[in-house]
């Protein structure tokens, strides 16, 4: 992932307060999302007999929680930027 960009604080933009609400509300989506995600694990009755399925299936579960994980963690050192800029 590239480098953080984080909006300048300033009177002509959002207030602190209005960006840190919109970034929590889009972290619980992400947590939810997460959650349901982790739901979805594969099961291994659900991919036998061909061999190697689940092992594909669980690699691919892996790495959709390693994307929301990244997202997850995006938002959050940018709402931590943004509270260590306003203060």
């Amino acid at each position: 992932m590239s480098a953080l960009v984080t909006p300048i604080l300033h009177l002509n933009g959002d207030r602190p307060e209005v960006l840190l609400a919109r970034l929590e509300e889009a972290f619980r989506a992400v947590r939810t999302a997460i959650e349901a995600v982790r739901q979805c694990a594969p099961n291994g009755r659900n991919f036998y007999p061909d061999p190697g399925r689940l092992a594909r299936a669980q690699a691919q579960h892996d790495e959709r929680l390693v994307r929301l994980w990244a997202v997850e963690q995006s938002i959050s050192q940018e709402a931590m930027a943004i509270q260590r800029d306003r203060n």
